[in-house]
């Protein structure tokens, strides 16, 4: 059985133009889209008000690519606390972007009991956070940088 020159030919103009579209496609990609900064961890912050927390407190901070969970708990927070945090589950939801963190929720801060609206901006570079946080209607500058492991 001969193969017909027409269906041939159309077979290697459909094999061309699948190869010439994924090295389009796969060239944009290697140029344009990038992961982002890799932020996920604790950080010891300060610059939060005294009265919920005896020691500066940890902001735990989960990342699933450029989603965040985050929580801030006393620097002697248990390990589930952490853990649920680190696994995207904290009770602040938000997305980094170039290095920029946006955080909102409402949590209870330390021995403060009562839920309130948080809301970070922050810029995290080179294992250092700094920006601000509203919280219960005041702004607060804080700082922070990345707790070493013990």
């Amino acid at each position: 059985m001969k193969a017909n020159p027409k269906t041939v030919a159309l077979y290697i103009g459909m094999i061309g133009f699948i190869v010439a579209a994924f090295s389009a496609i796969a060239s944009y990609g290697s140029t344009h889209l990038r992961a982002p900064e890799a932020i996920g961890g604790q950080y010891v912050v300060r610059g939060l008000p005294g009265d919920c927390f005896s020691e500066p407190p940890l902001l735990v901070v989960g990342q699933s690519g450029s989603y965040l969970g985050a929580d801030i708990v006393p620097a002697d927070a248990k390990k589930n606390l952490l853990t649920r945090a680190l696994k995207g589950n904290g009770l602040l939801h938000g997305q980094v972007e170039s290095a920029k963190v946006h955080l909102a929720g409402r949590i209870s801060l330390g021995t403060c009991k009562e839920k309130q609206p948080v809301t970070l901006e922050a810029s995290v570079a080179g294992g250092r956070l700094q920006g601000q946080v509203a919280l219960a209607g005041r702004t607060l500058a804080i700082e922070g940088e990345t707790k070493k492991a013990e």
